[in-house]
């Protein structure tokens, strides 16, 4: 029964990140952030719509094609996260953050190309009470360092602009920053279980994420 309410946890996420971030393109497609947004949405989307089905698989060929899959997108989701913070926190302009940047989109390319191999996607085995999920492969422990180091850059950065801006931007950044701390510390547990032999719980709440970072891009001032 835990496991068929996680599946549908993550099958909710993988469909909310998908509505709203086409519905964030639609209604104001020209800022840099809500193009960032939206191509954050899209790859979080893509690794949680690939994990609902990795958990539904039976067969081990479909379980590894859903890991290699779904790894292209966490391979992404931390320089979309960074990027998107960075515009939306009006820090683009820093020239080392810039190059922050680009050396974490080369990464990213590196890291979703490997994870079509077994360098990243070793196999398939049961794991925490499901029929099928991935075995790490050797490189698998790098690529966790580049999610994280990201991801924990992304968060400071909205500390940073949290703390010295007021008003309805600092209203903004707390919702964000918020949302940002539930999304990676809950959907960072699906690393758990190929690493440590854990049972991802935190993905039971992951699709708060989408819905709580729309609503801060768009909420008004009063």
């Amino acid at each position: 029964m835990l496991n068929i309410i996680l599946i549908y946890s993550v099958g909710l996420l993988a469909v909310l990140s998908f509505a709203l971030g086409i519905y964030s393109i639609l209604i104001n497609p020209k800022p840099w952030t809500v193009r960032m947004w939206f191509l954050l949405s899209m790859a979080i989307s893509l690794w949680s719509a690939n994990l609902f089905l990795l958990m539904y698989s039976k067969v081990e060929s479909d379980a590894i094609l859903y890991s290699k899959i779904l790894h292209v997108g966490a391979s992404f989701i931390p320089i979309f996260f960074c990027h998107f913070v960075l515009n939306f926190t009006f820090q683009i302009g820093n020239r080392k953050k810039v190059i922050f940047l680009y050396v974490g989109y080369l990464l990213a390319v590196i890291f979703s190309l490997l994870s079509l191999t077994p360098l990243i996607v070793a196999a398939g085995s049961p794991k925490v009470g499901f029929p099928f999920w991935v075995d790490a492969g050797k490189l698998y422990p790098l690529l966790l360092i580049y999610f994280w180091v990201y991801v924990l850059a992304g968060i400071y950065f909205l500390y940073q602009a949290h703390e010295r801006t007021g008003g309805t931007t600092k209203k903004k950044t707390f919702y964000l920053l918020v949302a940002s701390i539930i999304a990676f510390v809950s959907g960072g547990t699906s690393f758990l279980p190929q690493t440590l032999g854990i049972y991802p719980f935190g993905d039971f709440i992951t699709w708060l994420y989408p819905v709580i970072v729309t609503y801060g891009i768009f909420i008004k001032d009063r």
